[in-house]
């Protein structure tokens, strides 16, 4: 056999088993990738789950039923009326002009009165 015959079979027998070898490492790869994962239970590490708030409707107070109001002196009788015609979850009073306290709840009603005890405004926050 002549020498360059020869060396010619030396290198496809050296391309085969490249090839060869190549197809094992992705047949590997590939079932590696397949593999399920360990099932591992909940431990007492484990964040706990979010909670959720829910936050009141836009409905849920709505101060365009308090106009009856307006012009009457208040007492706690008029007061919780107004609070429950708006469908508030809780009412507070304070002086006319009187800017709101944060945080604003907005299922609250807000009722500003006058120094003389007349309701002036209601609203909602």
């Amino acid at each position: 056999m002549p020498i360059s015959q020869q060396s010619g079979f030396i290198s496809s027998i050296r391309a085969r088993g490249a090839v060869a070898g190549a197809l094992c490492a992705t047949a590997l790869f590939i079932a590696g990738c397949q593999s399920q994962p360990e099932f591992r239970p909940l431990t007492s590490e484990a964040p706990p789950p979010p909670t959720f708030v829910t936050v009141p409707a836009e409905e849920a107070c709505q101060p365009a039923q308090a106009r009856y109001a307006l012009g009457r002196s208040l007492d706690p009788l008029l007061l919780e009326e107004m609070r429950a015609r708006t469908g508030s979850t809780s009412a507070r009073t304070s002086p006319a002009g009187t800017p709101l306290p944060t945080p604003a709840d907005p299922a609250r009603l807000n009722v500003d009165v006058d120094p003389q005890g007349l309701v002036v405004a209601a609203r909602c926050g």
